[in-house]
């Protein structure tokens, strides 16, 4: 693959992330599952790891306060928010709370198959169950299966929160989540991604044993936790803040990331499609990184060959990237 290829596709991953909060955010609003004051119906799930056992999931939980997550769809964003929340609700365990964790399918000889390939990416501690009533989960539930993960917290017995999440987000959803968790342990600030564990500089890294493949699938899951928050129409200026406080903190310590931005930057303020990324607020930092994340070796707000854009796509067109090859 090119340079500028390479470079463009890294660019158009902000434009799909885009398409799909876009689409959510004009269609109705979002439900799945047991709203805020009902109550969570007890059902049974089969256990991921132990052979053909079945136990009734929600056991041991009516008194005190839950985590409970469904997963409609295994993804690298899923299955990381899902883990962060598990293993951060495992830290207020001596706290009373309890978590469970459901995966969703039509097919569970393949689900149970695809998690023990993938067990060690799982929370740690955590003995996941698998839904004995298909895609949909359990019939009281009223999940969407429209989502990729339905997060619930709860407190004897009934919903105290409901996040139904199309794309799960860490830096988006995690410290909401973990708002409502310290709720009903009687806490009241909202932890921040530190508290819960997550490590932004640990998974910025890339591993000397990586596969070129993974390094970019794994850039490409930090790249859209990160970006799709900034670009979310319904965010107040306070959340655009905070989550381009979070952009520009990474991007600090972890070049990749700050090129990526810059480039996405770049491309997006030099087409007529600005107006279409998130509010004014996260125009006016899309503005700022297209200047302040240039390299040094290249004036602010310039590139070495600006590539003409496709007004109804925003990508770089087909024609542009060949000749920038000759």
């Amino acid at each position: 693959m090119t340079t500028c290829l390479r470079e463009t596709l890294a660019c158009l991953t902000l434009l799909l992330v885009t398409s799909v909060v876009n689409a959510a955010e004009q269609g109705e609003l979002l439900f799945s599952g047991p709203q805020v004051g009902e109550e969570l119906a007890a059902f049974d799930a089969q256990r991921a790891f132990d052979e053909s056992k079945t136990v009734p999931v929600l056991d041991g939980t009516a008194d005190g306060p839950l985590l409970l997550i469904f997963v409609h769809q295994v993804t690298r964003p899923s299955i990381g928010l899902t883990r962060l929340l598990m293993e951060y609700a495992a830290t207020k365990e001596k706290e009373g709370l309890k978590s469970r964790l459901v995966f969703l399918t039509d097919d569970p000889t393949d689900t149970k198959a695809l998690l023990q390939r993938a067990r060690r990416a799982l929370p740690q501690g955590v003995h996941p169950c698998i839904s004995t009533d298909g895609i949909e989960g359990p019939g009281a539930y009223g999940l969407n299966r429209k989502m990729t993960l339905t997060v619930l917290v709860g407190s004897k017995g009934k919903v105290t929160a409901n996040f139904p999440l199309v794309q799960p987000s860490i830096q988006a959803d995690a410290p909401k989540i973990g708002h409502e968790i310290l709720k009903v342990l009687g806490g009241t600030e909202a932890p921040s991604l530190k508290e819960m564990g997550f490590d932004e500089q640990r998974r910025g890294m890339v591993r000397p044993n990586m596969a070129p493949e993974q390094t970019v699938a794994e850039h490409d899951v930090l790249y859209r936790q990160y970006m799709a928050p900034v670009i979310q129409k319904s965010a107040t200026p306070e959340e655009v803040e905070a989550a381009a406080k979070a952009v520009e903190d990474f991007a600090a310590t972890t070049p990749w990331f700050k090129q990526r931005v810059y480039k996405a930057s770049q491309l997006i303020s030099s087409s007529p499609r600005l107006a279409d990324y998130g509010t004014s607020d996260a125009q006016e930092y899309i503005q700022k990184w297209a200047k302040e994340f240039a390299p040094p070796d290249q004036p602010a707000g310039l590139e070495r060959r600006r590539a003409p854009v496709d007004d109804s796509t925003g990508e770089t067109t087909k024609e542009s990237s060949d000749s920038s090859n000759d």
